[in-house]
């Protein structure tokens, strides 16, 4: 790998390791709450979709030979893998369920904003400072899909958008509402900014699983 791609991968790899520390979150809080039920259902879904990656340097784990199927395979399988979790979660505990996992994404989303802040390389006083540390945290696809369209941005407010939702076909996988996970993932994101800068919110004001053309967002004072 060059030196220029393998930052690339690194920084992608980095934010897939994250999902994989939010379903673990999640599963943690489920375990609190139902104890044997969650690791019988978190059992399930690591037999389809296999066991969160360990705790290893990507040079040792990725094909070299297919890096990019490799990554993009990755993806799939921890935003899938994730919400086949909470899908049975959901099934099995209903409210309470939805209520663990709503704590989860937020908590991690909080965890997520607060190391953004302490690396001292954002500008946490400004939306599009807090926009930027997000794209270093929030997995949306590979660089290469280009998913978000930055329409408005300043330090009081940055808004994008986006047509579609790259998570959707792996939620639809796990036979989960994309309703349901852009809940979620919405707790996520407010808990990144909040954590990084509490006079900010972030807030999504249009919604494609709702029948608007575009996912848009805002983080704003």
């Amino acid at each position: 790998m060059s030196a220029f791609l393998g930052h690339i991968h690194y920084w992608l790899f980095n934010k897939i390791r994250r999902v994989i520390e939010r379903e673990q979150i999640v599963y943690a809080k489920a375990e609190a709450m139902c104890g044997s039920t969650a690791e019988e259902l978190r059992a399930q879904a690591w037999q389809s979709y296999g066991e969160p990656l360990a705790d290893v340097d990507l040079i040792d784990v990725i094909d070299q030979s297919n890096i990019h199927g490799w990554l993009q395979r990755q993806i799939n399988i921890a935003e899938t893998r994730e919400a086949t979790f909470i899908k049975e979660l959901l099934d099995s505990c209903s409210d309470a369920g939805k209520d663990v996992v709503s704590q989860a994404f937020a908590e991690h989303g909080a965890i997520c904003g607060e190391h953004a802040k302490a690396q001292g390389k954002y500008n946490a006083e400004g939306a599009d400072g807090i926009y930027r540390a997000l794209q270093d945290y929030y997995l949306n696809g590979m660089p290469c899909d280009q998913a978000d369209e930055v329409v408005e941005s300043s330090s009081d407010k940055v808004v994008w958008q986006g047509a579609e939702c790259l998570q959707a076909s792996n939620w639809k996988r796990a036979g989960i509402p994309a309703a349901v996970m852009t809940g979620f993932y919405q707790n996520w994101l407010a808990g990144f900014v909040k954590a990084m800068n509490n006079d900010f919110t972030y807030q999504q004001v249009s919604d494609i699983t709702k029948g608007d053309s575009v996912n848009k967002h805002q983080i704003a004072r």
